[in-house]
C-alpha cells in the first residue's frame, strides 16, 4: 500500500491542487466498488447454477 500511495504522489503532477486528487480518487474508488459489487452478484448467481 506504501508504495503505490508513494508512486501516486510521484506521479501526480504538482499543477493538480488537493481538491482535484481528492475529486479524482473519489471517482475511482466508487468505480472500483462498484465493479466488485457487480463481479460478486455476477458470481454469487453463476455458482447457484452451479450447484
Amino acid at each position: 500500500m506504501h508504495h503505490a500511495a508513494t508512486f501516486i504522489l510521484w506521479v501526480t503532477p504538482p499543477l493538480f491542487d488537493q481538491k482535484t486528487t481528492t475529486d479524482i480518487f473519489s471517482v475511482a474508488y466508487g468505480i472500483l466498488r462498484r465493479l466488485n459489487i457487480c463481479y460478486r452478484t455476477f458470481s454469487l448467481k453463476h455458482n447457484e447454477e452451479n450447484k
